[in-house]
């Protein structure tokens, strides 16, 4: 496993980004927005395991939307029941519901392009 991977477990799941906000927040958002930046694809599917359990619970600077452009790109070699099974152990309701969402409407354009 790559060692930004390790170091974004590291750093663990992704806060809520508030409007109390220290600054001190800054040198968190750097700290995965370095670490997500650098993570080329495609990435193993033991790394998404690791990356589906950083989502926060409802949104973190936008970074959350890295996180998931990382994790949806196993669709292309993780299909079906695999696939789902690890958007479900999502830990935020929200982003395991909007995986959920956008794989179906995946393997619908995959079934139109039939």
């Amino acid at each position: 496993m790559r060692t930004e991977i390790l170091q974004l477990k590291d750093l663990g799941r992704m806060p809520n980004e508030s409007v109390n906000d220290t600054d001190e927040i800054i040198e968190v958002i750097r700290s995965y927005d370095d670490l997500l930046g650098q993570i080329q694809l495609p990435i193993s599917f033991d790394e998404a395991e690791v990356l589906v359990q950083l989502f926060p619970e409802h949104s973190f600077y936008d970074l959350h939307w890295d996180l998931l452009k990382l994790v949806e790109s196993i669709i292309l070699f993780e299909k079906g029941d695999k696939y789902i099974q690890l958007i479900n152990t999502c830990p935020s309701k929200e982003w395991k519901d909007l995986l959920n969402i956008r794989y179906q409407n995946y393997q619908k354009s995959q079934e139109i392009r039939k």
